[in-house]
């Protein structure tokens, strides 16, 4: 019974021991783990920002790409083409309607050359607002130089069915008539000695 008294005691000294140099160790640790939480969401900010400027870098990149002419480039697919697609692409995932694209004679204006587009859509309000937000983030530089907008019903001539069901659900439809400018910038190749 002594012998386990005594292994009770050691036992209990032990702990008690052990207890106190973790307290003493791990208080001492304490400005260390602060200091490097810090760190750590600093330099989470820190890696942030850099994604951040990033893809805006790369934004930079794909815009100066889509609109600059350089030197001997030839597109393999028009310039036309590229914007007739991103246009239907859009009006029908805001499932409009396009009811027409009309281009106009391109533009030179010394090193710019500006391409006009005669469009005309069927939506609602939303959509309308929608199509904006997408010429803005474009990869193209799109620019909306005049719109008309007029409420478009069934006796006005809207009997197709997205427009009678955007009707239906409170939503107002409009015909949109607009004008926007895409343009292209040549580079000017330089000549050095």
């Amino acid at each position: 019974m002594k012998i386990d008294i005594i292994l009770s005691a050691v036992v209990a000294v032990t702990l008690i021991a052990f207890i106190l140099v973790d307290r003493t160790t791990v208080a001492g640790f304490t400005e260390t783990f602060k200091s490097l939480e810090r760190q750590r969401i600093i330099t989470s900010n820190k890696l942030a920002s850099a994604k951040i400027v990033y893809e805006n870098l790369n934004h930079v990149r794909d815009l100066v790409q889509k609109n600059m002419i350089f030197p001997g480039q030839k597109d393999s697919v028009s310039h036309e083409t590229i914007f007739f697609d991103f246009v239907t692409s859009c009006v029908n995932d805001l499932k409009m309607k396009l009811v027409s694209c009309r281009p106009v004679s391109p533009v030179v204006t010394g090193a710019i050359t500006t391409f006009g587009y005669d469009l005309e859509l069927e939506g609602d309000f939303f959509s309308f607002g929608e199509l904006c937000a997408k010429f803005e983030n474009s990869r193209r530089i799109i620019a909306v130089t005049s719109f008309d907008v007029a409420l478009y019903t069934a006796e006005s001539g809207g009997a197709e069915t997205g427009l009678l069901n955007a009707t239906q659900s409170g939503n107002k439809g409009i015909r949109i008539q607009m004008h926007v400018n895409t343009y292209r910038i040549k580079k000017e190749s330089t000549n050095e000695s």
